[in-house]
């Protein structure tokens, strides 16, 4: 059996600009922005 694998998001310019503006501007951890923006953290 062959497992299909989902295929990977694409995310505007804009949309990782504003996660990188909130990761600088903000006190929270990069982890917790994440799970806001439904991302991973890498």
């Amino acid at each position: 059996m062959t497992k299909h694998r989902k295929p990977y998001k694409t995310f505007t310019r804009e949309f990782k600009l504003e996660a990188l503006r909130m990761m600088e501007q903000s006190d929270k951890p990069s982890s917790e922005i994440a799970a806001e923006l439904g991302i991973r953290r890498r």
